[in-house]
Order: C-alpha cells, then structure tokens, then sequence
C-alpha cells in the first residue's frame, strides 16, 4: 500500500492545483474561447489590437495579406491578387478568401495549379502576423517624410508636383503604381481648350471667358459647379502659357465638338498633345529633382484624431511603408477600367469596352471616403463616341474637326459630327449595330498626323474612289457616293442644311478616301471627390478635410454630365497647378518646409535622356512580335532622323519580369540614344521580341 499524504504533502498538492488553475483562468481572460481565435489561445501569442498588411510575390506580381486584430485575437484574414492571372491565381485569391470567411486559420494548403500565387499569400500572412505582434520585419523599409505627398504621376498630379517646387516646395514626392508615369494623359490626342490666348489673338479668333464658360455649362447640362467651371476658363490662358513655358508646344488652335470657336491649342506638329505634355512634365520634373517612385501603390491616407492629413501608406515590391506628410494631392484618375464600379455607378455601360488605362481604377476614391470625403457626380461616365471596336484604339476628335463625317452602314450621315460627345455617342447607338463609319479624305489626313497611327495599326481601310471604299467596307455604295456629292456642295455653300455643322474644313474630295469602324466606349468618369475652387476636398456638408488636396479625374464638378473634348487637358494643369499651390501654402502655415528624405528609384541618379538617332526616312513606323506572355508592339515617328513618341507595348508580359525588362530597354535607347535593344538578364524573351518588333517596324 502506498503511504498516505501527510499534511505538508496535501498543503504542496492544493497549492500546485490552485497555481494551475490561476494559470487557466489567466488565459481564458487574456483569450477568450471563440471559433475564429481557437488556434491563438493554444498557441498563447499575443496580437496587438488593429488592421496590419504585408506584401510578398505572386505569379503574376505582389500579392497581400490584411490581418485584422481586435480585442479578442485575430478576427480576419483576407487576401488581394490584382496582379495573378484571373482564372487561376485571382480564383486561388477567392478561393482562400471564402476559407478564411468559414474558419479564420493562419495556416493553410496551397490551392491546387497555384502553387506560387498561394506560397505568396502564406509568406505576405506571416509579415502581416509578425507584424501584428509588433515585430519588426528584416528588410522592411523604414517610414519616412515628406511636405507633399502626390498620388498618382498622370498630367494632374505632375502639375501639382512642379508647381509646387516652382512656388518653393522643397520635399515633394510623387507616387505611382504604374511602372511608367504619364497615366491616362500620355492616351490625350486632341489640345488644351483655352481662350482670351496670344494664339487665339494671332490667328484672329474672336473668343472670351464668358463664351467658354457658357459652352461648358452647356455642354455639362448645367450640372457643372459654376465656381469651378469659372476657375478652369479664368486660368486656361495662363495653362497654355505656363505649359510652353517650361518646354511645351501649344500653338496651334483648331475647332473641337462643344466650342462655338477654334479654341483647342495642340502641337505645332499635329501630333497628339499627351505624349508631348508628359515628355515636358517628366523632363521637367527631372531639371527640379522631385522623386517619382514607381511601382509604389498608396494603399491608404491617415490622418490624426482631428481630421488632419498626417501620412500616406504605401507598398512597392519591398513591402508597406508610411511617408509621414503634411499634405497630400490625390490626383490618381478616374475609375473607367474599373468595369465593375462603372456598372454599380452606371448600370447602361455594362459590358462596354473602355479606352482607358488599366491603371484607372479609382482606387483614389476609395482611400478619399475612407476620410469622409464627400462625392459629386460620380453617375456621370462620359463614353468617347469614335473607338474602334476592335483594338479600342480611340480616334480623336481632331479628326472630325480637321473634316471627317460619320455614316451609317446604308451610307447615310445620321447627326452634327461636332455636337458634344453624349450626343454623338446616343446618335451611334441608336444605329445598327451601334457603330458607324468615320470617314475623311487625304487632306484631312494631311492635316493630323495621329491618322498616321491608325492606318499602321491597320484599322482603317483606304480606296482611290469613294465606290471602291464602300466596296471595301460593305456600306451601302449608292448612298455613300450621293452623301459625299451632298456633303462637298454644301461645304462649297458653307452651310449644313442637313444637321447644322458649322465648322466644315474640306470639301471630302481629295484622293485617297479613308473609313474606320467607329463605336462609343466608356471614356472619362466626370464625378469623383468633391473639391473647392482651392482644390481642398471637402467632406459632403462642405467642410475641409485639413491638409487634403485633389486634382484631376479623381475630382468632380468640373464637367458636369458631359466633358467637351479638350476640357479635360485643361483641368489637369489648372487644377494640378492649383493643388500644388494650395499644398504649398497650407505646408508653410503648418510648419514649413523641410529637407527632403526620399530619393528617386532609378538605375543612374544621373540618367539624362538623348534624342534616339535613325538613318530611316520620316515617318510613323509600327511593328509587333512575340514576347513570353502574347504579343509585343513597338510604334514610334521619325522626324528628321530622330525618333519621337516611342511606345513599347507588351500587355501580356508578366509585371515582375516582362514589364519591367520593357521600361529597362525603353530607358536604354533613351540613354544611348540608338535603337537598338540590350538584353535585360532574366527577361530574353520579351528582350528579343522587342528586338524583333523593332525590326519589323524598320522593314515598312
């Protein structure tokens, strides 16, 4: 028989046992017993209470993991994979987002054929969750400061950002999640409205503020804020001044859709004004020393307890880091490649292409309400009438305006080619099939070197008679011969006595004759965040959210329920320029300016772009090749043996390698000023189909 327990023995016994259960009752205090953190409590880690993100490579890109963390442990997991491709890395994205829905767990399996999409999302959880626990992660970047923040490197925001640094700014940083700047301004193919300009005066065009204001108010349908439309006509002229001040070329006036004079100012060469406008910006930007980083997405604007702007929340491809700011400029576009939020603002555009970015996304506008800010016309989505159908390339309007007609397939006109674009696009649509045929003469095409673009993407077909154009594109031939007959002797007479055009620059009778497939398509996103004539957005009573500035397509007000072509130009710089200016003004009431701590991410600090030198004969050239992921197209002009407007383009190509390895060659000729292509390591493919495209461009 064992001995029984003495008196001391029972004491040691009851005091191990009470020690024992104290513990228990610790931790079932400290972590309660629920579903969702059942895991946490057998492991005993403690999370510090709020919402962490991390990011780590997918397939196709980063790849994020959210973790929220409440009083109780962790409450959610969720998951983001923009970047993977849709049908197996975003559905692996899905997939474990529902998981996590059912049964909140840090530990999962990888999702069948998506073996790296979900080794991404386990490596970026574990950021998340040692963050959570307040640990600092090896090889994270350390947050940092700036007195303006810009978000988003497109025409707005690069206005914002040189104005500012113009008026003294010292510490303005711009950041874009894209891997190139420009956004959907390098896409702008008309001018800058403007009046009461030098060039106007020069040119003997009559016009006046009040004439502008008033064809904006109407072709906005009195929607537009009237002190915003003020402030974008009083402060055109000086847009165009400014904009050639700083190396620009805006001289030429031509007649847009909307105006009732000649009030778009372009290029002295014809050529599209975007490219020209984000060529002077970058140069510009390079000449102040503001950094753009790239490839760097804001995730999130914070401000104090108080309202006031206090940081902005970013991540690039080392993870998240906060830049702490006094001011920030959203300037971060529109939301017409978000083909989900067009549908929930505007159900009638579902399913329509779009002539957008991918990049417009309104991301800008989530992070803006998240403030509280207030909206204005988000409803209100402009489709471009003139896209073909096809590639989505968008003709510009300059091509109606320099002369061009819209037919129907029976060969018949069917409204003013120059009414406002809402208009033009319901009188498409209401043809069969919803499309029509942009048709024009040689002397049209000799006055716009942008068609040059499109016949060498082949979209345009081209005869010696206007028979064999109908022949060619299956409209009615008697129909269209007798509308041209119609439409020259009524040009000759200077009246339109069919649809009341006012502006008809060529009779339509020069050989060869030339017709593109045309159809609406979602074009720009007039509402977004609500502003002041200061740019200050406000929440939705109308008060200011300290220290917070926007510009651009993110805003709205400005043009109401329908944008006239050439309005758009013109908002980016002038209410860029005003952003910047105003940021600046509240830095320096709110304690000054300081040295700046963020530098820009290139290879060479010292990168000077040359003119790239050719022995080819002027001329637009266009050729395409195989890369890794689909197609690779080069389009470039040539001008007295310089090449200029050089794109390169490789949708297809994965983002981490092909994309960047397409931005590394462009950077390359720019800086040896050749054409000629070095092979970025790790990326050969998509360097030799760009080498071929070139090659292929070169044969034409």
């Amino acid at each position: 028989m064992g001995k029984q327990p003495t008196k001391k023995n029972k004491g040691n016994v009851a005091g191990l046992f009470l020690m024992v259960l104290a513990a228990v009752i610790t931790i079932i205090v400290a972590f309660p017993v629920t579903d969702g953190v059942r895991k946490y409590i057998k492991d005993n880690i403690r999370y510090i209470a709020g919402t962490y993100s991390a990011t780590d490579k997918g397939f196709g890109g980063n790849v994020r993991a959210t973790v929220k963390v409440g009083d109780n442990g962790i409450e959610k997991i969720s998951f983001k994979g923009d970047s993977e491709t849709p049908d197996i890395g975003k559905a692996a994205v899905e997939k474990l987002n529902e998981q996590m829905k059912a049964n909140v767990d840090t530990e999962f399996d990888s999702v069948s054929g998506a073996t790296i999409t979900s080794s991404g999302l386990r490596h970026a959880l574990k950021k998340a969750l040692l963050k959570a626990q307040g640990k600092e992660i090896k090889g994270e970047r350390k947050p940092q400061s700036a007195d303006i923040v810009v978000i988003g490197a497109g025409g707005a925001g690069m206005s914002a950002a040189i104005e500012a640094a113009q008026n003294g700014a010292t510490n303005v940083v711009i950041l874009e999640k894209m891997p190139i700047t420009g956004g959907n301004t390098v896409r702008a193919t008309g001018g800058l409205n403007a009046s009461e300009t030098k060039y106007q005066k020069r040119d003997g065009i009559e016009d006046s503020n009040e004439l502008f204001y008033e064809d904006t108010m109407k072709g906005g349908k009195n929607l537009n804020d009237p002190e915003l439309v003020k402030t974008l006509v009083e402060n055109s002229a000086q847009a165009v001044d400014w904009v050639n001040s700083i190396g620009g070329d805006l001289s030429v006036v031509g007649q847009f859709g909307g105006a009732s004079v000649k009030r778009i100012h372009r290029p002295s060469d014809t050529s599209a004004v975007g490219p020209m406008l984000v060529k002077t910006f970058n140069a510009k930007l390079d000449k102040l020393g503001i950094p753009v980083l790239l490839e760097t997405r804001a995730t999130r604007i914070i401000a104090d307890k108080d309202g006031r702007i206090t940081g902005v929340e970013a991540e690039d491809e080392n993870g998240i880091f906060v830049i702490g700011t006094k001011a920030v400029v959203l300037a971060t576009g529109g939301f017409s490649a978000n083909s989900q939020m067009v549908a929930e603002y505007a159900p009638q555009l579902k399913g329509f292409i779009t002539t957008n970015h991918v990049g417009a996304t309104g991301d800008g506008i989530e992070m803006a309400l998240e403030l509280g800010a207030g909206l204005k016309d988000i409803e209100q989505i402009q489709t471009h009438p003139t896209v073909n159908p096809d590639t989505a390339t968008m003709y510009t309007e300059g091509v109606r305006g320099n002369g061009a007609i819209l037919v129907n397939d029976d060969g018949k006109r069917f409204v003013n080619e120059l009414d406002t674009r809402d208009v033009v696009s319901a009188a498409i649509m209401a043809q069969p099939k919803g499309e029509s045929w942009l048709v024009f003469d040689t002397a049209v095409r000799e006055s716009l070197s942008a068609i040059e673009k499109y016949i060498n993407e082949g979209i345009i077909v081209e005869a010696d008679s206007i028979k064999e154009l109908a022949q060619k594109t299956g409209i009615n031939e008697a129909n269209l011969v007798a509308t041209m007959e119609k439409y020259a002797q009524m040009q000759a007479a200077g009246q339109d006595s069919e649809f009341g055009r006012k502006s008809m620059e060529v009779p339509l009778s020069k050989p060869p004759y030339f017709a593109g497939l045309a159809k609406p398509a979602v074009h720009h996103t007039m509402g977004g965040v609500k502003i002041n004539k200061e740019t200050q957005v406000l929440k939705e009573d109308g008060s200011v959210i300290p220290g917070f500035f926007a510009a651009g397509e993110v805003t709205g007000g400005v043009h109401g329920a329908n944008r006239l072509g050439g309005n758009a130009v013109t908002d980016i710089v002038v209410f860029g320029r005003i952003a910047g200016d105003s940021a600046n003004k509240y830095v320096l009431d709110n304690g000054g300016n300081t040295v700046r701590t963020i530098t820009a991410q290139t290879e060479d600090a010292n990168f000077k772009a040359k003119d790239i030198k050719t022995d080819l004969k002027d001329g637009s050239y266009k050729g395409s090749a195989k890369g890794f992921g689909g197609d690779i197209e080069v389009t470039f002009t040539v001008k007295k043996g310089i090449v200029s407007d050089l794109e390169i383009s490789g949708p297809k190509e994965t983002a981490e390698i092909g994309a960047k390895a397409v931005n590394k060659i462009k950077k390359g000729m720019q800086k040896s000023g050749e054409l000629k292509v070095d092979n970025v390591s790790g990326a050969s493919v998509t360097s030799k189909g760009v080498a071929e495209a070139i090659k292929n461009a070169k044969a034409q």
